[in-house]
């Protein structure tokens, strides 16, 4: 795990870059598309000196604005019909959604603020008469929050609705702490009050395809189904303990199919805030899991076809794989923060 002075030192980059991209955002061209990042500015001039001949002379007022009924009446009380008007289910109807186009890339590191909890088991027999499963923070005293973990994701478009997606995700923790329940692992026990050094190495693949389900210019539905690598590694004892270190290298193979929606919610000056929320479900091998997560997205356009990208939300992970003999399960929820490209 990366010491307080490391994670305080990225926490200051990130926030200096979501600053410098807000900082861009607002000084950005108000001449860029913000669907297609084009120049607005590079396209021939519309006439706009010609008047109709005026056959029917009419007078035309702008409609007015869904607040205009809110604030015209003093003294008076809104009424329910104007107040109905300001449903937020109609947001982003007019919005214009960036989206990778046939042949483009979606990349961009990821840097996920962790709450983790765990439990393992390994053998049947043991010194109380049964099963023992130790629990990775009170037998084991791993931190349960201020984890930070990082992760790459890379999605290429590949046909109009078909996509690959992938993502890497390593973690390394340690930890030394007294046993307050005593527990056997891996045939070896350890009493109430000894000392025990623990270590525990997890590294992550995911690798799949994402179709588009349902397309519109303000939202897309797509369909991901991944396949899933996990590699646990968790070493019990050992270091300084005097204890005989017990290893333990427990993989996971499985697939994650679920469902991905991203929604425009404001165009402002060439750029776009996003709504973006994904919910799956993982199986096989032995294997029980699902996953969410909700974020907003901010793009901002860099030339045509191409937006840099900041993100941030919170997401939930779970996975579980038991036998008779062995068991390994880890939750992981927390923020995350993400910035990328589309290009």
């Amino acid at each position: 795990m990366l010491g307080k002075t490391s994670i305080a030192l990225v926490l200051f980059i990130l926030i200096v870059a979501a600053a410098s991209t807000a900082a861009i955002a607002e000084s950005a061209s108000v001449s860029f598309d913000p669907c297609t990042g084009t120049r607005l500015d590079a396209w021939p001039k519309a006439i706009s000196k010609v008047k109709p001949p005026d056959l029917y002379p009419t007078k035309v007022r702008p409609a007015p604005s869904p607040f205009s009924d809110l604030t015209s009446r003093w003294g008076e009380m809104p009424r329910f019909g104007d107040l109905s008007r300001l449903n937020p289910m109609s947001w982003g109807f007019d919005c214009c959604l960036p989206m990778p186009a046939q042949g483009q890339f979606f990349v961009g590191p990821k840097l996920f603020f962790a709450r983790v909890a765990g439990e393992a088991r390994r053998g049947l027999v043991t010194n109380f008469g049964g099963p023992s499963i130790v629990d990775f923070q009170d037998g084991l005293g791993f931190r349960k929050s201020g984890n930070l973990v990082w992760s790459i994701d890379a999605l290429y478009q590949f046909r109009p609705r078909w996509g690959i997606h992938y993502s890497f995700s390593p973690m390394s923790m340690d930890a030394t702490a007294t046993v307050q329940s005593g527990f056997t692992f891996g045939g070896q026990s350890f009493a109430t009050g000894s000392l025990v050094h623990s270590r525990w190495d997890r590294y992550e693949h995911r690798a799949g395809i994402v179709f588009n389900v349902r397309r519109s210019p303000s939202s897309i539905t797509n369909l991901y189904a991944d396949w899933l690598h996990v590699e646990d590694r968790l070493v019990v004892g050992g270091g300084t303990t005097g204890t005989a270190p017990v290893a333990w290298n427990n993989d996971k193979n499985g697939a994650i199919v679920g469902l991905e929606f991203n929604k425009c919610l404001k165009n402002y000056r060439g750029n776009t805030l996003a709504l973006d929320c994904k919910g799956g479900v993982a199986f096989l091998d032995d294997t029980m899991g699902y996953e969410a997560e909700a974020g907003l997205r901010y793009m901002i356009p860099i030339r045509t076809g191409r937006f840099g990208f900041v993100k941030g939300g919170y997401r939930y992970f779970t996975l579980k794989k038991e036998k008779d003999t062995e068991m390994f399960n880890s939750t992981m929820s927390g923020a995350f923060l993400q910035i990328g490209l589309l290009f």
